[in-house]
């Protein structure tokens, strides 16, 4: 503080605390001083423990590892990771801490928030999904398929009416998750030999929900799980524009993927 000139002389401010028996209330931390702020502003600063929270937003569809990645490159945040969470665990939100937080306190922040939001809308009413778990499965392929809310309880309708008929859900995204598992340079292509690909994951090749979340779901994907839209749709297709072309039966879905290729080719 005496070498930035917020004050003259840290003898007198050490004497001050000491004096009163104050430098003991004094928290560790970073706080703000304004330019040509009072010896007397000082102490009231500190005296209030004002200290400065920094944020970091997390966006909705990432997987643990990148999550995990953003955490380890903020020069504030301190710590060594103690273990990669649960995939689909952590809640996507903008978090606030202090200055040097350990990873892993803001890590179990961000599960105890998803927990949170797991138990609010968690109601045994599909015999399909039996825990939690499955349901947090479930938002993360919604996350992962649709941007647009409406889109995403439509997504949600398909995959719940899939699973009730016992269909394979058929999820591309499901694909990427295992192809590009823990790689910092994603391929997104898909070609025939990764849909045959058998894995935990593969959603073409094995009937019902993947064996974990395949990326971390908002709040949104989250409730449109739990409660999806009443309809017969079984298939659904993008429209190129950022939303989909939803069907009931095959033959309209294949017009609507020639559709989808024809945008795609122009």
């Amino acid at each position: 503080m005496e070498k930035k000139k917020i004050i003259s002389n840290q003898f007198l401010l050490r004497l001050y605390f000491r004096v009163l028996g104050k430098d003991k209330n004094i928290k560790a931390g970073e706080y703000l001083f304004k330019k040509n702020i009072s010896f007397y502003g000082v102490i009231k600063t500190l005296n209030k423990n004002n200290l400065i929270y920094r944020k970091i937003t997390i966006p909705e569809c990432l997987t643990v590892f990148e999550i995990v990645r953003i955490l380890e490159k903020n020069k504030f945040i301190s710590g060594k990771l103690e273990k990669l969470p649960p995939e689909g665990i952590l809640y996507p939100e903008t978090y606030f801490f202090l200055r040097n937080e350990n990873i892993n306190n803001i890590l179990k922040r961000m599960e105890l928030k998803m927990t949170e939001k797991l138990n609010k809308v968690w109601k045994k009413k599909y015999d399909y999904l039996k825990s939690k778990n499955d349901l947090l499965i479930m938002a993360s392929l919604i996350e992962a398929e649709a941007k647009d809310k409406n889109d995403k309880y439509l997504v949600s309708s398909v995959f719940h009416n899939r699973l009730k008929k016992n269909i394979r859900l058929q999820s591309d995204p499901t694909i990427l998750y295992k192809k590009n598992l823990n790689k910092v340079n994603k391929d997104l292509k898909i070609y025939k030999k990764d849909l045959k690909s058998d894995n935990p994951w593969n959603t073409y090749t094995r009937k019902g929900l993947p064996v974990s979340p395949i990326c971390n779901p908002g709040n949104e994907a989250i409730q449109a799980a739990a409660n999806p839209y009443i309809s017969d749709y079984l298939y659904f297709v993008s429209d190129g524009q950022g939303r989909h072309k939803f069907s009931t039966n095959l033959k309209d879905h294949n017009i609507n993927v020639k559709a989808w290729k024809k945008k795609n080719e122009q």
